[in-house]
């Protein structure tokens, strides 16, 4: 158990907010979207019931609060339980965060660690019960907000600004590793619920939102953990002590997808009409005494500021078996397969970022070309890039352009200087058509970055199977197949008939252990093809 006790500066001065929040105070209105097991009957499905609300062909969840906040016309922030893709897969909570935004509302991350801890069959013995964040070290706190950040994305294709530890529990660890995930706020710290934990400045004490030492913002948590639960005194006198003691004055509320249900014991089990009178009346008084915004509207309008960067210190912790180095995940057991449990890279994908990680991204600052990335692949290694046109030969959801890797007449020669394609060509029917291509778009002096399956010391030999991979429709409707297994010397010696100067590095994925080589290829420029 940690028991950090940092004294924080008051570092915010934004004379700007002063001025507006003197008008009326800020409020944020943010949900929990989280299914936690055991809160739910036996016969029942968790996001069912906890999410979705769905008690005897009627909801009470999402829908009916939507419902609730369009009649107000109120934006809130959603804080999706990034343990529940663990715990009940990525489509259902894909489906619950298209839902919410489809309904004009914004998304952040939430995490209750200690469902992620076992579902990566990770040893939660010595915790002594429900392992927080706060009980967690810095490898795992790194690994928990790491994983949350790049599943968020992979879902929601965009990148998550807030966090919130489940149970708001945090140490110093959750505070560095949001910072190294990317993310740029957390909503996390009550003046009162932490007050044996940190020791607090002025600020803190005022439970007004400050910058973490590591440069991290923090926006306080005024009222929970369930307003529509408790006594109408409780909500007027935190927004009284807001409206009293705060320079900044903002009022942050924090509820959750199943708040308009009654609790018996631990399980949520009928409908709360007062819960559901009490978020109107809520909601009455925020448009008529605050200015309700999100929390993105609301970071997006501060002024720009540079967070230093900050790394967790990495600490050993037993029990672990073996790591992704795409997502950050540590698991107990070494997985069945190559595929990472938590977000789904492929060994392809950790060999690549081995090689990355050695001598740097070839595409960063550049503007790419590629044949089908998916958001793994966007984020990972393609973020650095200048622009970036994804493109497939199938209608894909993540693609700006349907094309063919063989017949790219849409783009004109010369027109990228990056190009980006992994374990793609032994798909396609002419693989020397598609690199003929791919050198024809770039500049002189781009480069590829290309993975393909090959065997060393072995020819390249037709696939009698075309359809094993990618199945029979594909085949027949868009001449996508597996036509070939690659010789690595055969390979090389095709990418430089093609006119690639070629460099080859062995990129190993320490999940597996084996590696694979990944191809940089570079046009050369005109002063080197005059030469020749």
């Amino acid at each position: 158990m940690f028991k950090i006790l940092p004294q924080w500066a008051d570092k915010l001065k934004p004379t700007n907010i002063l001025r507006e929040t003197a008008k009326r105070p800020i409020s944020f209105l943010s949900f929990d979207v989280e299914a936690l097991p055991g809160r739910h009957p036996e016969d029942t499905d968790a996001i069912d019931r906890l999410i979705w609300g769905k008690v005897a062909n009627k909801e009470y969840g999402l829908r009916r609060i939507c419902r609730i906040l369009g009649e107000h016309n109120l934006q809130a922030s959603f804080m999706i339980d990034m343990a529940a893709c663990a715990l009940y897969g990525d489509k259902a909570m894909r489906q619950v965060g298209d839902y919410l935004r489809n309904q004009g509302h914004e998304l952040q991350v939430h995490l209750h660690s200690e469902w992620l801890l076992r579902q990566w069959g990770l040893p939660d013995a010595d915790f002594g019960g429900p392992a927080g964040c706060d009980q967690l070290d810095a490898r795992l706190n790194q690994a928990f907000l790491q994983y949350s950040a790049l599943k968020f994305y992979q879902l929601y294709g965009e990148k998550p600004q807030v966090f919130r530890a489940g149970a708001f529990r945090f140490n110093q660890h959750t505070i560095d590793a949001a910072l190294s995930a990317g993310f740029v706020a957390l909503s996390q710290f009550n003046a009162q619920r932490h007050a044996g934990s940190w020791q607090a400045g002025p600020a803190g004490q005022r439970n007004e939102l400050f910058y973490w030492p590591n440069g991290m913002l923090e926006l306080p948590v005024d009222c929970a953990p369930e307003p529509l639960s408790s006594n109408w005194q409780v909500y007027e006198g935190a927004f009284s002590r807001v409206k009293q003691r705060k320079r900044i004055q903002t009022f942050n509320l924090t509820l959750h997808s199943w708040s308009l249900m009654r609790r018996n014991g631990e399980i949520f089990d009928s409908h709360a009409p007062e819960h559901e009178e009490r978020l109107h009346r809520i909601c009455q008084h925020l448009t008529k005494h605050t200015r309700p915004m999100t929390y993105r509207s609301y970071l997006n309008s501060l002024p720009a500021r540079e967070n230093p960067v900050c790394h967790a210190q990495s600490v050993p912790v037993t029990g672990i078996s073996t790591s992704c180095s795409i997502c950050g995940g540590e698991f107990g057991q070494k997985p069945q397969s190559d595929i990472c449990p938590a977000c789904g890279a492929r060994a392809r994908h950790r060999q690549l970022l081995d090689v990355f990680t050695r001598i740097g991204n070839p595409l960063a600052g550049r503007k790419v070309l590629a044949n089908f990335a998916n958001r793994l692949e966007l984020h990972t290694f393609l973020k650095p890039c200048r622009e970036v046109l994804n493109f497939d030969i199938r209608p894909v959801g993540e693609c700006n352009l349907q094309m063919d890797v063989q017949d790219m007449h849409p783009v004109d020669s010369a027109s990228y200087d990056g190009f980006f394609s992994i374990h793609i060509l032994n798909h396609v029917q002419n693989d020397e058509r598609a690199l003929a291509e791919m050198y024809r778009v770039l500049t002189p002096g781009g480069v590829t970055v290309l993975t393909v399956p090959c065997r060393e010391h072995e020819p390249t030999t037709s696939n009698e199977n075309q359809t094993e991979h990618y199945g029979e429709a594909a085949l027949k409707e868009f001449g996508v197949g597996s036509f070939r297994r690659y010789g690595l010397n055969d390979l090389q010696e095709l990418l430089g008939r093609i006119g690639f100067q070629v460099q080859v590095e062995q990129g190993e994925d320490f999940m597996t252990g084996e590696f694979m080589p990944i191809f940089i290829l570079t046009k050369p420029a005109l002063d080197d093809i005059s030469n020749v």
